[in-house]
């Protein structure tokens, strides 16, 4: 697939598209190198998989649930590859330390901003995509006193998770207004909202919002979700990325773990409820998920898969985080960020969706 932004490739970095004998002779050597992509194993017909250690930013719930699509339909095993998914969770280690410690090959991570912090640590990392075209956090409000805007929170309470005061700050500086409000740490329960300590309580677009609907049973009607990036702060969310040295010597499977992720998560957008039910029976078994829930979420994050700007899925456009997204991560106080173009590679992307056309 062409696309207009293209550009992508980062400057005075070289990438090559390797040539299919290369990828036959990348195979087998990554099939006895467990330190590079894991160890390769055979299928029923004598074929070799070769197997790529993905870190999750979070547990092996919904989130992932086009991935587990792909999986499941065996569209990574059409291309030679079998994944290895590590899940995450509040008390897993970050995807970063998993990659930087070797004990994955690529890492997907929520929090883009914590990942841009990691390369001042001199970890050299290639990003070949992002699942969320628009990062799900937000802030969450009652309908009978909505906060869509900085304005909106002038001399008011509001809620937040530790750390996320610097969002508000953020918010506030983006609308040319001096903070003017009081903060109260919360834990990622929204009761605090509910019952009326503050006027708005940051979130994931994709999870608080259930727990109104569910938990003190609020129609959508409600509730008021207003995500960062209607408030200035636009963020891909859920980047795909690996050491740089790994993807570049690796360029046929990237390509290929794209393009099966490709077909699994344009097929969760079909029917919710795929994604939803391989995460309860199968991906998170141990986790007891609920199926009501994990359909919702579904059907909330797909939106955010797909994105507002047009772009093909998994698509990042440095020129749009320079210019759209970047300033306000300074606003939030992030300094020294690198620049997208060291580090965006969109050319196995571009080559999958080509394949795909």
């Amino acid at each position: 697939m062409s696309h207009p932004l293209s550009r992508a490739t980062p400057h005075g970095r070289k990438r090559i598209l390797t040539a299919s004998s290369f990828a036959l002779v990348a195979s087998l050597a990554l099939a006895g190198c467990a330190g590079a992509a894991g160890d390769a194993e055979s299928t029923e017909v004598g074929e070799e998989l070769t197997t790529i250690r993905v870190s999750l930013g979070w547990i092996k719930n919904v989130e992932w649930g086009g991935f587990w699509i792909a999986d499941a339909e065996g569209y990574y095993a059409e291309e030679g590859i079998e994944v290895g998914w590590i899940g995450g969770g509040p008390n897993a280690p970050t995807t970063m330390a998993t990659v930087a410690a070797g004990d994955a090959d690529l890492g997907i991570v929520p929090g883009t901003q914590s990942w841009l912090q990691t390369f001042a640590d001199g970890n050299d990392w290639t990003a070949i995509g992002a699942l969320f075209q628009e990062s799900p956090g937000a802030l969450v409000s009652l309908a009978d006193d909505p906060v869509t805007s900085a304005e909106d929170m002038v001399g008011k309470t509001v809620l937040g998770q530790e750390g996320t005061q610097i969002n508000y700050d953020a918010v506030f500086a983006l609308a040319g207004l001096e903070p003017d409000y009081e903060f109260i740490p919360v834990g990622y329960d929204i009761a605090p909202l509910v019952d009326g300590q503050g006027v708005a309580y940051t979130a994931y677009a994709t999870n608080q919002p259930i727990m109104l609907e569910e938990q003190y049973g609020l129609s959508p009607d409600d509730y008021v979700v207003t995500l960062y990036a209607e408030l200035g702060m636009p963020l891909y969310g859920n980047v795909v990325y690996g050491d740089s040295a790994y993807i570049e010597e690796n360029g046929d499977l990237m390509e290929g773990f794209l393009r099966a992720s490709i077909r699994g998560w344009e097929e969760n957008g079909e029917d919710f409820a795929v994604g939803a039910q391989l995460s309860v029976d199968e991906y998170g078994a141990d986790l007891g998920l609920d199926i009501v829930q994990q359909t919702r979420e579904n059907e909330l994050q797909q939106p955010l898969v797909v994105g507002e700007y047009g772009d093909p899925l998994f698509w990042m456009d440095p020129e749009l985080m320079l210019e759209l997204m970047y300033p306000g991560l300074e606003a939030a106080g992030y300094a020294d960020l690198p620049d997208p173009n060291d580090y965006i590679d969109m050319s196995y992307l571009e080559a999958a969706h080509a394949s795909l056309e």
